[in-house]
């Protein structure tokens, strides 16, 4: 059988049983009233999608067959008519069937401004042709895995596989409860595009409107953005300065922040080098090396001190080297301080613009840091040239 149609079905498999488990399950949910006043159960279609899709990667690349749910036929012949007549039950039941199935789907992958309910009606059922015909392919003609590849899920660890499946899922809740729920989508947006505009004080009323949750909020999303987001974290140590003053400032966002450092370095113990390659890129993975190969235990202290330097990758890279977690806790501990103090302070007494002011102290920082670096070598030099 062709490559290509075999990968085809496979991937059209994976993504019609786990839209019709996702469809099944959303309508489940619509029937409790309380639960459709407060949620958008809708994307959960969406959301085991993406799940059907990672399991097709994970199985196709890692060579694991564990994952091929749509290849396993025990699993298929109960899921599926399962799924089918709970769609059909709920559906008749309330008299609804042309309706309520074409509006979930058609809500749950963001298809509303392009089909009428109609057209949806029309699409689920060339779907449902389609992706039953992909289901009997894919069962007959199974995917092939190569030995010796160079990342297969048997080559990582227990704890390591078990670590990436945790990830998975609660990647997964995140994405439905954002999707789902209008107030968090409301409320991630808005300080992401406060962290993203580093508008400061912008940030610091975003805090204040969860009021005596506002250094809960600030903590976990310092640590959001060390694991996930690529957003500036001085945004969030100014706004801390600002609205609980630089002291108690300066806990909440070094404490946060080291959380977030740790849960970095335990993720690239999780994963290995080649998992952390995709998530820092290797050119910035074999910078780390470099660095820690010239600078060795120094290295995570040296890098912390430095504001350029990003502090998410090192707490990835330092998970993929021979440093220790005591290592790397006390120096990356030590190392943010002056910093996480300095933005703190500046956060509670500056005023103007806090984004000038931060840039200038990096540079500063930078400069006296890369200074005491490089400025023993180029006494050496000097003093070699006098004496030649």
């Amino acid at each position: 059988m062709n490559a290509l149609l075999k990968f085809g079905s496979h991937i059209i498999a994976s993504l019609f049983l786990f839209s019709i488990l996702g469809l099944a399950g959303s309508l489940l949910l619509v029937q409790n009233a309380w639960i459709d006043m407060r949620f958008n159960s809708e994307y959960l279609i969406l959301v085991l999608m993406s799940a059907g899709v990672w399991c097709y990667f994970v199985a196709l690349f890692m060579g694991e067959k564990l994952f091929v749910y749509w290849g396993r036929r025990l699993f298929v012949w109960i899921s599926l008519p399962v799924s089918l007549l709970t769609i059909l039950v709920t559906t008749i039941a309330n008299g609804s069937l042309l309706i309520m199935p074409a509006y979930i789907a058609r809500k749950g992958l963001f298809l509303e401004p392009v089909l009428t309910l109609s057209e949806m009606n029309l699409f689920l059922m060339v779907w449902v042709v389609v992706g039953l015909s992909a289901l009997y392919t894919a069962q007959k003609h199974p995917l092939s895995f190569k030995k010796g590849a160079p990342m297969t899920w048997s080559s990582f660890s227990t704890f390591s596989r078990y670590g990436m499946v945790s990830f998975f899922i609660l990647s997964g809740v995140f994405l439905f409860i954002y999707l789902g729920q209008g107030e968090v989508q409301a409320g991630v947006n808005r300080a992401s595009a406060a962290l993203a505009e580093a508008d400061v004080e912008g940030f610091r009323d975003y805090l204040l409107s969860f009021g005596p949750l506002a250094a809960v909020v600030s903590g976990l999303l310092m640590v959001f953005q060390s694991v996930i987001a690529p957003l500036p974290a001085f945004v969030i140590t100014f706004a801390n300065g600002l609205l609980f003053g630089w002291v108690w400032g300066a806990v909440l966002s070094w404490s946060s922040a080291m959380l977030g450092a740790i849960l970095c370095y335990f993720i690239a113990k999780f994963f290995g080098r080649p998992v952390v390659e995709k998530i820092v890129s290797r050119r910035a993975l074999e910078w780390w090396d470099r660095f820690f190969e010239k600078y060795g235990k120094h290295s995570v202290f040296l890098a912390r001190l430095v504001p350029i330097v990003s502090f998410d990758l090192v707490s990835y890279a330092a998970g993929v080297t021979s440093i220790s977690f005591r290592h790397f806790f006390w120096a990356t501990g030590l190392g943010q301080l002056p910093a996480t103090l300095l933005y703190s302070y500046l956060g509670e007494t500056a005023s103007g613009s806090v984004q000038i002011l931060f840039f200038a102290f990096t540079v500063v920082i930078a400069i006296t840091v890369i200074g005491g670096l490089i400025w023993p070598k180029v006494v050496g030099m000097r003093k070699m040239h006098r004496s030649g």
